[in-house]
């Protein structure tokens, strides 16, 4: 019903500031720098009229994995805030949990540029394998307390990965994680709902990659953790990574995804039939949606959008041009 996702929506405090890391540093290109239509404010259940301004990046004009910043005119808190005594979620919350980026090897040239530009170090670098993927990954906080995931793909197929960025840029987001609190509901909304597959990665870890991968997420060592790979099999990229933690998941983020908040706000991506789309989440037990609307979008085309929230708070924008 839908490939990977397109775009993903992040709210920002500074958007100029933004675009200084995102744009100057990782590399990415201007696609658009528009404001909201009223219309899409209406959707988005926003105020009319608000002054929203959207600037939509991607990696090389490349269709997925983009990043929408949008600068809301009044400011919502964290979508995710899972760092530091004071964070008001866990790192085990239910909800979504990073933006996964591939950059160039050394891991340390890539963490150095990052921190250089303002991010900060949270956890890692840590190296793990599950199945036939081997991966080097790292922690940060990004603007507006994004959680930023920066990947090395020691060895990766390349279903899973588009191709190696050049030096000191970063790849398009080739996955988003999500902590999830009930598997069986996760696969039913993206497989049976959303259609696609689960034929990448479906694992629970153990061992030393187990503890490796606490150690990079937060949480005890000790604590079960299993990954699931949802994906659309004609795309490496704009993929959902569900990560369980079993017993030890707690209840969802205190902020859901919405836009108006700051960092992850919106998962956006199209559809060649909303209707059918909506049957087949209902069928899958997805009942939190909107309906079908009309919406001008930033490029001033007419469209039709529906909103639909996952099972851990995702909140997706499907998109019928």
């Amino acid at each position: 019903m839908i490939s990977g996702i397109e775009c993903v929506t992040l709210g920002v405090r500074d958007l100029d500031g933004a675009l200084g890391l995102f744009r100057d540093v990782f590399g990415y290109r201007v696609e658009s720098d528009t404001r909201a239509s009223v219309s899409l404010l209406s959707v988005w259940g926003l105020r009319p009229y608000a002054d929203v301004r959207l600037v939509e990046l991607s990696c090389d004009g490349y269709a997925f994995g983009r990043l929408r910043l949008a600068q809301f005119p009044d400011e919502g808190p964290a979508t995710r805030d899972d760092f530091g005594p004071a964070a008001p979620d866990a790192p085990t919350a239910a909800g979504p949990k990073a933006l996964d980026l591939y950059v160039a090897p050394p891991m340390s040239a890539a963490l150095d540029v990052a921190v250089r530009s303002g991010c900060m170090l949270r956890a890692g670098p840590v190296r793990f394998a599950v199945r036939d993927t081997e991966t080097e990954e790292a922690l940060l906080t990004g603007p507006a307390r994004l959680p930023l995931l920066l990947m090395v793909g020691h060895r990766h197929p390349k279903r899973a990965q588009r191709e190696v960025p050049p030096p000191g840029r970063t790849s398009e987001v080739a996955t988003v994680s999500v902590v999830t609190a009930d598997l069986d509901a996760t696969r039913r909304f993206y497989v049976d709902g959303l259609g696609l597959t689960a034929d990448g990665v479906d694992d629970e870890l153990h061992g030393d990659d187990r503890a490796r991968v606490c150690r990079l997420l937060g949480v005890p060592e000790d604590t079960r953790v299993s990954l699931v790979l949802f994906r659309d099999p004609a795309q490496p990229s704009g993929k959902v990574l569900a990560v369980h933690f079993h017993d030890r998941t707690t209840p969802t983020l205190a902020h859901a995804m919405r836009p108006g908040n700051l960092g992850i706000s919106l998962f956006s991506t199209r559809c060649p039939n909303l209707e059918a789309l909506r049957e087949r989440l209902e069928s899958a037990g997805t009942r939190e949606h909107l309906p079908i609307l009309h919406v001008a979008l930033g490029d001033g085309m007419p469209a039709r959008t529906m909103l639909a929230r996952g099972p851990n708070g995702e909140l997706f924008e499907f998109i019928e041009r």
